[in-house]
This record gives C-alpha cells, structure tokens and sequence, in this order.
C-alpha cells in the first residue's frame, strides 16, 4: 500500500477525485433543485465553458511543459492575447451558435480568458512537478462550482445565474494566484521566451482540442439531435457515472507527460507506462464494480425519480470511460515524445475522429442516448488508435548488432 501511495499518478487522481467529487455534487444539488429546463442549460453553458478555457492556452500550456519556458511578464503578455481572442470566439459560439442571451456570454468571455492564464499558471508548476499547486489551480473549478450549488441552494434560487456567477469569479481568483505566485519566482535553468514556437503550440493545441471537444461531444450533439430531457439525464449520467473515468483519464495523462519527458532512456519510459496501465487497470475494476452498485442508491437518495439511469445507459457509460482512458496513455505519451511533424500528423487524425465521432454520435442519435454514447466513444477509440505509431516508434529498444553484449541503462 506505501509502494503504491507514492505512484504520483495515484496520488494525483485522489485530488482528481476530490475536485470530481465536488463537480459530480454540485451536479446531483442543481439536477435536484433547478427545474429540469434550466439545468439542461446549465450542462450545455458548462460544456461550453470548459471547453473554452481548457482551449484558451492554444498550446502555450503544452510548450511551457515541453521546453521550460520562464514564466515572466513576456509569456504573460501572449497568455492574455490568446486567451482573450478563444474567449472572444467562444463567446460568439454560446450567442450566436446556441442562442444563448448575453448574460451567458459575458460569463463565457470571463471564464474562458480567465480560465486560460489559470491552466497556463499550472502547466508550468506541473513542469516542474510541483504537482499540489499545480492540480489546486487545475482543479479549483470543480470545488467552486460545489460551493456555487450550495449558494444556490442556501438562497434558494431557481435560476442558473448565480452558480454561473461564483464559477467566473472562482476562474479569475485561480489565475490572479497562479501568475502571482509565478511572477514572484525565478527558477534556475528556465528558458526566456525570445521567438515562440508557435507552430509546436499550434500542433499541441490542435491535440487538446481534438481530445476536450470529444469530452464534450455528447452534450454539444444532443441539443440538436435529442430533447432537453435527454441533455438533462446526461448531465446526471455524467455525474454519477462518468466522473470516475474522467478523473483517471486526467490523472493518467497529468502525471505521465513531465515524467516521461524527465525519462532518459527507453526502459525507463517502457516500465513508466507499464506500472501506471497496472494501476490504472485495477482501479478500472474495481471502481466499475463500485459504480454497478451505487448508482441506483445515488439515484434513489438524490434524485428520488426525478431521473432514471438505465442499464443500458450505465454500460454504455462504462464502455466509453474506458476507452477515454486508453485514449488519456496514448496522448500523454504523444504529447511528451513526438516531434513537432508526428504531433502536426497526429493532431490531423485526430481531427478526423472528431469528424468519425460526430457522424457516428448523430446516426446513433436514432436509438436515443445510448446511441450518442457509442458514436462518441467510437471516436475516442479511433483517436487512441491514430497515435499508436509514433509511440511504438518511441518505445521500441534500440537494436544490438549481432556479438556484442547487451547494455543495461544503467551501464550508459
């Protein structure tokens, strides 16, 4: 049990785990509390949202992690540029895309700018492997929302305004500590920012949102496809089901980057990744069985027959929150291996499983939600089978010419 303790992915997923406790909490209290049209709206402005400032850094996040990047006013300055133009753009996706009114836009343009310097802040603690700072900044948004539906729920409002509210304010208080904190330090060995590659970022970010528009896919499609009953019952499948698999699936892929980056040979990186698809496997299981039998006693004691998750709904979830883990190793290892010409050719395929998984999603709209899932999770199961060539590539064992003996790492 101590030997796995200091595993930092399981570490990681236990903050994970806290942060999507709060999350699948503060969906179960709205799901109970606001009226069934109103917390569809609230998944899909919520979709939108951390999408948006998951996407704001345009890969700037990713390069701060590959390259050691000086965290000083330069790099600020072009944080806030891209930020604030993705936050621009997907606040004219939430008014003119999905006719939200402008209150839901302003809180989009201040969450998503804001949002993007947060996550920035904290890929450059994650590069550091400063991993409780960095995760306490990631994850905040999660705790936040807690404390919104709790706010709702104490002022007995009926309305989406004010979580919506505490959630901005909470994205501005993470980034304003995460860069403080920052400009205050200056570590040894960081590079100054002088000609940004630009293109590896643009490679990274296509990546990124390849993988978070697939996170969101269900709840962008059924508002098109389905009714808002249907939205409404994914939020809480999503929830109660889907928050285990979606805290693996950012644990795995949090820890794993900088460590394989660190790696200095191929054993290394090899027995990396075997040791963390063990324990992700394990806790698959067991956390699937755990799943099977709280889900009616959650449904019961929270939702008490306001909505009802079928079987068929439950496996579908389980299907698609494994594959979304399997995808969560392929992309870790991409994102820290690949040069800059697999990243530009993995993030084309992944585009095309975007394009696979909306076509699938939509024709499998015809069986309900059920079928969205699995259109979407088709999608993921493409995605991870895009990468698989450049990590073979990296992970294979350089060849020993024939009489000579084998050299151990350690040998080096």
């Amino acid at each position: 049990m101590k030997r796995l303790w200091k595993s930092p992915t399981l570490r990681s997923m236990v903050v994970y785990g806290t942060a999507g406790a709060g999350f699948a909490g503060a969906n179960l209290i709205l799901a109970r509390v606001l009226p069934k049209e109103e917390y569809a709206l609230f998944t899909l402005v919520l979709a939108i949202g951390n999408l948006g400032y998951s996407l704001a850094p345009t890969g700037v996040d990713g390069i701060v992690n590959r390259r050691h990047l000086a965290a000083g006013p330069q790099l600020l300055w072009r944080v806030i540029l891209a930020a604030g133009t993705v936050a621009l753009i997907f606040t004219a996706i939430g008014l003119l895309g999905y006719g939200l009114g402008p209150g839901i836009g302003l809180y989009l343009l201040v969450s998503v700018a804001a949002g993007g310097a947060m996550m920035v802040a904290g890929a450059k603690f994650q590069s550091q492997q400063r991993f409780a700072i960095s995760l306490s900044l990631i994850q905040s948004p999660n705790v936040v929302l807690l404390f919104a539906a709790l706010a709702v729920v104490a002022f007995n409002v009926r309305h989406l305004w004010l979580a919506l509210l505490i959630s901005a304010l909470g994205f501005v208080v993470a980034g304003l500590i995460g860069w403080a904190v920052l400009l205050r330090e200056h570590p040894a060995g960081d590079v100054e920012v002088r000609d940004f590659p630009w293109k590896e970022a643009l490679s990274l970010a296509g990546l990124e949102v390849a993988g978070l528009t697939l996170v969101q896919l269900e709840r962008l499609v059924i508002p098109h496809t389905l009714s808002v009953s249907d939205l409404a019952t994914y939020g809480v499948l999503g929830a109660i089901v889907g928050s285990l698999f979606r805290v693996m699936q950012m644990g795995v892929g949090y820890t794993l980057f900088p460590r394989l980056r660190a790696a200095t040979s191929v054993e290394q990186r090899r027995q990396l990744i075997a040791h963390e698809a063990k324990l992700s496997i394990g806790l698959v299981l067991i956390g699937s069985v755990v799943i099977g039998i709280a889900t009616p006693i959650v449904e019961e004691l929270f939702l008490r027959g306001k909505y009802h998750l079928t079987v068929a709904l439950i496996v579908a979830a389980l299907i698609s929150g494994i594959v979304k883990i399997m995808n969560a190793f392929a992309k870790a290892t991409v994102s820290a291996l690949a040069t800059h010409r697999e990243l530009a050719v993995v993030n084309l395929l992944g585009w095309g499983s975007v394009l696979l998984a909306v076509a699938a999603a939509v024709f499998g709209a015809r069986w309900g939600l059920v079928g969205v899932i699995y259109g979407v999770a088709l999608g993921w199961l493409a995605r991870a089978a895009t990468t698989l060539h450049p990590i073979v590539r990296h992970l294979r064992l350089p060849e020993i010419p024939a009489g000579h003996p084998a050299v151990s790492a350690l040998d080096r």
